[in-house]
């Protein structure tokens, strides 16, 4: 039996890496074998990429160079993570995945048909969820988290970031869920727990 492949989304500080660990403890004390991965990867592509998000500080700049790098990563993340545990009936959750680079790079100025078009060959999730929380929430979020602000936390990025992340579903046939990230961390859960259960019935 095959995996399968979820991916949570969305801008920083909307909680993604909670809800991937409380999704992973779920589905293990459902006795399924679960891989929890991110993007960018550790690879040379997805290093690459993280210097340019921290040491660069224009959000508008490098744009076609981000586009190159993250779908380079992504296409050894597939390979090399993915791809083998799916075979092997492993649930693969992934904290961020294609809809990241749809996002920012349409935001960069890339046309999103050309961005859809260079990750038009990767695997689609089985499911999706884009987790929604508004600009300020999020730059608060990410404010307490101490660490360095990077190229693209920037408020009026994020505004914008956030409406293509929420018109994705209406260029692209996958199974996108929209999720409420401004709720509690119970009640967003649980608003992921009852669409996997579906999947999963």
């Amino acid at each position: 039996m095959k995996g399968v492949f979820i991916v949570l989304d969305g801008l920083d500080g909307s909680g993604k890496g909670e809800m991937v660990n409380r999704l992973a403890s779920y589905l293990e004390s459902k006795s399924h074998k679960v891989l929890k991965t991110t993007e960018p990867t550790d690879s040379e592509y997805g290093k690459k990429a993280k210097e340019i998000s921290l040491n660069e500080q224009d959000p508008m700049k490098g744009s076609e160079e981000c586009l190159r790098l993250y779908t380079k990563d992504r296409e050894e993340h597939l390979k090399n993570e993915i791809l083998p545990a799916l075979s092997q009936g492993i649930t693969v959750i992934s904290d961020r995945y294609y809809y990241s680079t749809m996002a920012y790079q349409n935001v960069q100025g890339i046309a999103l048909s050309k961005v859809i078009e260079a990750n038009k060959g990767f695997r689609k999730p089985d499911i999706a969820f884009i987790l929604d929380i508004p600009a300020k929430l999020a730059l608060e979020r990410i404010g307490k988290r101490g660490n360095q602000i990077e190229k693209f936390e920037k408020y009026d990025f994020i505004v914008i970031l956030k409406d293509k992340f929420l018109n994705l579903f209406t260029h692209i046939d996958d199974n996108i869920k929209v999720i409420d990230a401004s709720k509690s961390k119970e009640q967003v859960f649980n608003q992921i727990k009852k669409e996997i259960d579906k999947i999963l019935a």
